[in-house]
């Protein structure tokens, strides 16, 4: 799974413009994250047209990163992501982000990326969607 990252200068309306822009393409939005801070946000998101958004984000002027993430699912329930936590510590893989995508029917999908996605993707098997 692809992800797209933006980084914007703390101004109202961004989310306004970034989602018309992708709607106006036709572009489904699966997920979209705010963080805004003093100075600059942080807008994370993933659509079905990956090479389409990235595309029109940068046209429009925005500053955007792309990134692989990995997809798992675990049992929604009390400890279930301190276990898969534990595993990048065991195994000294650093988390540059996660994010809780979806809850539902007694299951979470949850993003990840590492500092090696291909190592976590090994160590995470048992879990990984797709």
């Amino acid at each position: 799974m692809k992800q797209i990252t933006i980084i914007t200068e703390n101004q109202s309306g961004e989310v306004a413009t970034i989602s018309r822009l992708l709607a106006d393409l036709d572009i489904n939005i699966e997920k979209f994250e705010v963080e805004k801070g003093e100075e600059l946000g942080v807008i994370t998101l993933t659509v079905d047209k990956y090479d389409a958004a990235l595309r029109a984000i940068r046209e429009a002027g925005f500053q955007a990163i792309t990134q692989d993430a990995l997809l798992v699912r675990l049992e929604d329930k009390p400890g279930a992501l301190a276990k898969i936590a534990a595993r990048f510590e065991e195994k000294a893989i650093g988390l540059r982000s996660m994010h809780i995508i979806r809850r539902r029917n007694g299951h979470a999908h949850v993003s990840i990326v590492t500092t090696d996605n291909e190592k976590a993707g090994e160590m995470l098997k048992d879990v990984l969607v797709g």
